[in-house]
């Protein structure tokens, strides 16, 4: 009877889940994708044990629709485990027409970059997408990158000015963290040095991530403009190489924790026009509108 009730309970859990990611939009949804992703480590358990057992009942000649129905029960339930190891994959179903505010930025360099990854999908922004709060994040990169050298100077974009793309209010800056060789581990935080800033025109907030050591040019509590100098691309935080991490994002960074938080949609006013453009393979090359000084 006990054994019912848990398979009955796992059952309406997993399904309450589901219909959360799927048809609720907002932080139910976000919470609801993070406990599929926790809970599936623990799926991964009760799968091996229901495996184990089934194999026993089959033995014993006492195979029951109960135990079909807990393999396949925990099969469901430790799924989303294999995400993390680029399996079965699928970008967080956040649909990029529906989801607002959505805000359009410039260009943040005064010469031009390449998107490393970027776009709606998990084949142009697999990092990101998986993500709720990344998921329209973009990765910036410049020649030469993916060199696999471990001087930081010999990646392009490495010492890059930062400009504001955005106009609005710095709300938060770090970047005490060092700098790390590329590919390598020794990150201390996700992030690294960062800048927040509240957006003006949506008082939503974008963040600006692996930033240089010591290079931050503004303050918490500074208005800016668009073309403001920000910092310097760096390497700090859990980065394989220099780069520049811009993401949009609904609540205030600096007061909600990443599993409680919406990402919304970002796109880019540049040279070839106002798009979402996309990484990877056909790794789009934007230019600045204008030369900032």
């Amino acid at each position: 009877m006990k054994g019912n009730i848990f398979l009955l309970f796992v059952s309406l859990f997993l399904s309450f889940l589901w219909i959360n990611v799927f048809f609720v939009e907002g932080v139910f949804g976000v919470i609801s994708w993070w406990l599929l992703l926790g809970s599936s480590i623990l799926g991964i358990v009760l799968f091996l044990i229901s495996i184990f057992l089934l194999v026993v009942k089959l033995l014993k000649g006492k195979l029951s629709i109960k135990m079909i129905y807990s393999v396949i029960l925990f099969s469901i339930m430790s799924f989303p485990s294999l995400w993390f190891i680029n399996i079965g994959q699928f970008a967080y179903p956040a649909a990029l027409e529906k989801t607002s505010p959505s805000i359009t930025i410039e260009h943040p360099f005064n010469q031009a970059a390449i998107v490393g990854w970027g776009g709606d999908s998990i084949e142009t922004n697999r990092p990101h997408v998986l993500a709720p709060n990344e998921r329209w994040a973009y990765d910036f990169i410049m020649e030469p990158h993916s060199t696999k050298n471990t001087n930081l100077e010999d990646y392009g974009i490495f010492n890059a000015m930062i400009y504001s793309p955005v106009k609005g209010t710095v709300i938060e800056v770090f970047d005490d963290e060092k700098d790390i060789p590329p590919e390598t581990e020794e990150n201390e935080t996700m992030m690294g040095n960062y800048i927040f800033i509240k957006i003006s025109e949506t008082k939503t907030f974008l963040v600006l991530a692996h930033i240089k050591q010591n290079s931050i040019l503004v303050k918490k509590g500074q208005i800016i403009e668009i073309g403001t100098p920000l910092a310097r691309v760096g390497n700090s935080g859990s980065t394989s190489e220099p780069h520049l991490h811009i993401h949009h994002q609904r609540q205030n960074p600096t007061e909600t924790s990443m599993y409680t938080t919406e990402g919304l949609p970002l796109f880019i006013h540049h040279r070839e026009g106002t798009n979402m453009p996309i990484g990877v393979n056909n790794k789009d090359i934007i230019y600045p509108l204008e030369q900032y000084h």
